[in-house]
């Protein structure tokens, strides 16, 4: 019987701390406007960001952790600015990397890329890497690489301007270890 009565004291104590918030407490310019998602938490990193749109190579790169980068290199030469999404993350047990930058959503993009490169810094081998045309199709062996020796997913001479993701997953430099 106290086992109940406990349980009902735990309840009350949660209802009790529910907070109610009324529609004259939420501010007008509530949820910001122009403010992108990130979020950052150990061995994990994501943000949204614009691509920039107009002749010649643009690129974009974030950090994780000091040690790995994902680094994404392409050229939109016109359209309108899209947002995209860049994910990085560090496995449990610390022996991968993976980033993924991908156009968030199912929304359907009239931008078509000349080219695309995305490249891995501060890793030791990639294992994976895939580029996606549609959301879940991925490209033809002829429009995209995965080069092994320049840690790198990149479009080929036969690209066809339709890019919706980008995915890797590498192994991370360790230090040497005397036996």
């Amino acid at each position: 019987m106290a086992s109940v009565g406990k349980m009902l004291f735990v309840f009350l104590c949660l209802v009790s701390s529910i907070v109610f918030v009324t529609p004259d407490d939420i501010p007008e310019d509530w949820p910001p406007k122009d403010e992108k998602f990130k979020y950052e938490a150990e061995g994990l990193y994501s943000e949204d960001f614009d691509l920039e749109i107009g002749k010649g190579l643009k690129t974009f790169e974030r950090n994780l952790d000091d040690v790995f980068t994902c680094r994404l290199s392409y050229e939109i030469p016109k359209g309108e600015t899209e947002e995209w999404r860049v994910t990085m993350s560090q496995s449990p047990d610390l022996t991968a990397y993976s980033c993924i930058i991908e156009r968030p959503g199912p929304t359907k993009s009239d931008l078509n890329f000349k080219q695309f490169k995305m490249s891995l810094i501060g890793v030791n081998e990639i294992n994976y890497g895939e580029a996606y045309g549609a959301p879940s199709v991925p490209l033809p062996e002829e429009e995209y690489k995965l080069d092994k020796d320049k840690m790198e997913v990149l479009s080929l001479d036969g690209f066809k301007g339709h890019l919706s993701r980008l995915l890797a997953v590498a192994r991370p430099h360790h230090a040497h270890e005397e036996l």
